[in-house]
């Protein structure tokens, strides 16, 4: 199933995928380190606990732009295969389609889940750290 997804958006849709897949890992990875350092009240910084929240925070700039490639590329097929048709036919043309529309839809996902991670797990460490203090 997860083919047939990656196939229907072309090959945008691969690099689409890792950042997906890094979004989540370090989302997962942070929530674990802050649950285990609140639950042991292990000193640390600030700093170093937000710094690979800088990776998610770049993965929200650049999924959107890799999901535009994705159109690009997908309008680059529909009208490849507009020349070389015999004659139009709609289903020459969606096809291409389909692919732009689905890296652009997965790209901006990809960078609304990014987002919304970053900012939660700031707003976690802010806490943990001030929590620290007192």
């Amino acid at each position: 199933m997860l083919i047939t997804i990656m196939q229907k958006g072309g090959a945008v849709m691969w690099p689409l995928y890792a950042l997906l897949v890094i979004t989540v890992v370090i989302g997962m990875e942070r929530v674990i380190t802050l649950l285990l350092l609140s639950r042991n009240h292990e000193p640390t910084t600030k700093e170093s606990l937000e710094k690979p929240l800088s990776i998610l925070d770049l993965i929200a700039m650049i999924a959107p732009v890799l999901g535009f490639l994705g159109t690009v590329t997908g309008m680059i097929n529909a009208f490849k295969s507009v020349s070389e048709a015999a004659s139009v036919q709609l289903q020459v043309v969606a096809a291409g389609l389909y692919e732009a529309l689905f890296t652009t839809a997965f790209g901006l996902i990809i960078s609304i889940l990014a987002t919304v991670a970053s900012f939660l797990l700031d707003l976690a460490i802010t806490t943990l750290c001030e929590n620290e203090k007192t």
